[in-house]
């Protein structure tokens, strides 16, 4: 089912509420990883990592990715919630951007201030770069809210 405002506010909150995500990547061959995550109001998912890991190596040949979000502490026999997508990932390069993120990352994973920073990523302390996931499709299933393996799509 195609969903509306009411479903892509459900949706954030659960991305809101999650915090790692995982990317699979094709290069010469396949691969996935997880990465901590943030999300815009767009629906665009952020994350940093070293351009040097097998998934940023992979990102810069072939931009189309696979994402997975789900809360791993649900039982077999819970309603399940998560999220499957496909889309494009590309190294962020607006500065405002990666502030923005940075800001957004350290309220959803505090504790690193000191060390993942823009001032340590402009002087190369650190290897990670700023990559954003602009999805295409979204499934969204969620069978609290739309029952026995029930979904939402966005298409994007």
């Amino acid at each position: 089912m195609q969903a509306d405002e009411s479903d892509k506010k459900a949706l954030l909150d659960y991305l809101g509420s999650q915090r790692l995500m995982s990317v699979a990547t094709y290069g010469k061959n396949p691969w996935i990883a997880t990465v901590y995550y943030v999300v815009d109001d767009g629906l665009n998912f952020y994350f940093f990592s070293d351009p040097k890991t097998q998934h940023g190596q992979d990102i810069a040949q072939n931009d189309k990715v696979v994402c997975s979000i789900a809360d791993s502490s649900q039982k077999v026999t819970d309603k399940k919630v998560g999220v499957q997508l496909w889309g494009r990932c590309r190294v962020v390069e607006s500065l405002e951007k990666i502030k923005w993120l940075f800001r957004k990352w350290h309220e959803n994973n505090p504790g690193v201030e000191s060390f993942l920073n823009l001032e340590n990523m402009k002087k190369g302390a650190i290897k990670a770069k700023a990559y954003r996931v602009v999805p295409k499709k979204i499934k969204f299933f969620n069978e609290k809210l739309y029952g026995p393996e029930g979904q939402k799509i966005f298409v994007l």
